[in-house]
């Protein structure tokens, strides 16, 4: 009878268990799995806009990789979303070490760096369209006023600017500001008595930062740095839409595959194809992620 009652037990403590998970599997199905089947489905077929579609096989993703657009659109995703997550991580790390001295004003600094985080960023990204427009930008004004001269760069439009503008303006998104706060926690969590001890032998600042605060932190860059490549290969259609529009100008220089998408499914109708680019930018981020996995494994230090 014991037995019975423990089993009993132990059965109506998982079904509670599964009960209170019921939520999250019901959500992941709906909001998750369905759409990731349905895309790969309707990615199979020739549907449009207007919801006529035949099935094709797997004629879409022929015509996609004989696509020049399409091979030039990966290219820049991969570029583009390499070079952000660098960018901002190295970024919210500078960041967070500033954060991390015990000054005055801190706290007051951290909010209003993190105020541009919170902002959707289809109103930053129209914010610093505005502020680096060609004829009435913020930032010609201040170089006009400085250089003494009538300064008309065209910055989001020209080969030459507008790598550089757009990496600026990342490091005001939201998760860039994320990151930043995700590395001050794993900074403090560094045990102060590994610096004493270097301090003792006469170690110096790099030698700290190689020796002791990269590798007690590598969890957490490894976080940030997954969570920042998803973000860049997700999240780049709501910056570069405002900033760039659709067909990636300069010269398809910021036309990511989520841009492409956008252009294909939405300008040109072709949702089949549409969903078609959109299962290769899913994969592209599986990619990533168990690229970051594999790495980490050599590089990242877990303390126990």
């Amino acid at each position: 009878m014991k037995e019975k009652g423990r089993k009993n037990r132990h059965l109506a403590n998982n079904l509670t268990a599964y009960g209170f998970m019921l939520p999250w599997f019901i959500g992941f199905i709906c909001f998750t799995a369905f759409p990731v089947i349905f895309m790969f489905f309707v990615s199979l077929t020739n549907r449009r806009l207007n919801g006529i579609s035949q099935f094709i096989g797997f004629t879409n993703y022929k015509n996609i990789f004989a696509s020049s657009t399409f091979r030039n659109s990966f290219k820049v995703t991969i570029f583009f979303t390499i070079v952000m997550m660098i960018v901002t991580a190295v970024w919210a790390l500078l960041m967070a070490f500033l954060l991390n001295y015990k000054q005055r004003l801190n706290g007051i600094f951290q909010f209003f760096y993190f105020i541009p985080s919170v902002i959707p960023s289809v109103a930053l990204a129209y914010a610093f369209r505005t502020m680096f427009g060609k004829d009435a930008g913020l930032f010609n004004a201040l170089l006009s006023s400085i250089s003494g001269s009538n300064v008309r760069i065209n910055w989001l439009y020209n080969e030459r600017t507008v790598y550089p503008v757009i990496f600026f303006i990342t490091l005001f998104t939201y998760n860039t500001g994320q990151m930043m706060l995700i590395f001050r926690s794993g900074l403090n969590d560094v045990p102060v008595d590994l610096y004493e001890a270097a301090d003792i032998d006469g170690a110096g600042f790099w030698t700290k930062f190689g020796r002791i605060t990269l590798p007690m932190i590598s969890p957490v860059i490894l976080f940030n740095t997954v969570t920042g490549s998803i973000s860049a290969l997700n999240g780049s259609f709501a910056l570069l839409y405002p900033l760039t529009g659709d067909t990636g100008d300069p010269n398809k220089m910021t036309q990511v595959l989520s841009l492409l998408i956008y252009n294909e499914a939405f300008s040109n109708y072709k949702v089949g194809y549409g969903c078609a680019l959109s299962v290769i930018l899913f994969l592209l981020a599986c990619v990533f992620g168990i690229a970051l996995f594999g790495i980490s494994k050599k590089y990242v230090y877990y303390e126990n």
